[in-house]
């Protein structure tokens, strides 16, 4: 994890025979590292960069049997799992399961806020080595899943059983996405400690936690949190 603004001016790639708006991502009101999002056919793998994370849109995981991919590490998210175990060449790749009530549009937005973000926040950022070498999925947790809520309702007791399927050695990641007006990394800070308390005292995982700052009314004083899982 860095605490330092790195002068990078990358693309983001996903890959997707799924038609994908994205104009979710506004550059002016998102205050992150220089990004563009370019999309791209799932027959493109092949030529990804090794050195960066891929994001794969599919409707089912079998999609992705027979298609090589050039990158080390992806995201692919999906609408079914029908792979079970997962081929040698998916091992290295993070899932997220579409709910009953999401598209792709809707899942891959939900992504991009609680993950990809943290990889292009000016404050405080993950290296995707991060999450692809915690213990959680060297063990195999490959499975991302994703909640959202608004500070006041983190001081809510109401909110404990969000945090009950987090094992106590998981890997947690935390995304901030504050107003820039309320931005301190103060804040974020205490806001942490009350996650940590949530998790409760067994809890001997790993933490991974970024921030940023952004413009959205829709995104404002938004934390993310994420874990992984079988």
């Amino acid at each position: 994890m860095q605490n330092n603004e790195v002068d990078l001016n990358e693309n983001l790639v996903i890959y997707t025979h799924t038609k994908i708006n994205l104009d979710f991502f506004n550059p002016a009101m998102e205050h992150l590292r220089p990004l563009n999002i370019v999309q791209e056919p799932l027959s493109a793998l092949a030529h990804s960069q090794t050195d960066k994370v891929a994001v794969i849109v599919v409707n089912e995981l079998a999609e992705l049997t027979e298609i090589p991919i050039g990158c080390e590490h992806s995201i692919v998210i999906t609408a079914k799992n029908n792979l079970t175990p997962l081929p040698e060449h998916l091992s290295n790749a993070l899932i997220y399961q579409q709910t009953v009530n999401e598209n792709h549009q809707q899942a891959l937005e939900k992504v991009f806020n609680a993950l990809i973000k943290t990889y292009f926040s000016t404050e405080l950022f993950l290296e995707p080595a991060d999450l692809y070498q915690s213990d959680a999925f060297e063990k195999g947790q490959r499975y991302i899943n994703i909640h959202s809520l608004q500070e006041q309702q983190l001081m809510n007791e109401n909110v404990k059983p969000l945090f009950s399927p987090i094992g106590k050695d998981g890997t947690v990641i935390l995304n901030f996405n504050l107003h820039q007006s309320s931005f301190s990394l103060d804040k974020i800070q205490d806001l942490t400690e009350i996650i940590i308390e949530h998790l409760g005292e067994k809890f001997d995982g790993e933490i991974f936690y970024s921030c940023n700052a952004t413009s959205k009314p829709e995104q404002s004083d938004l934390i993310y949190l994420s874990y992984l899982s079988f």
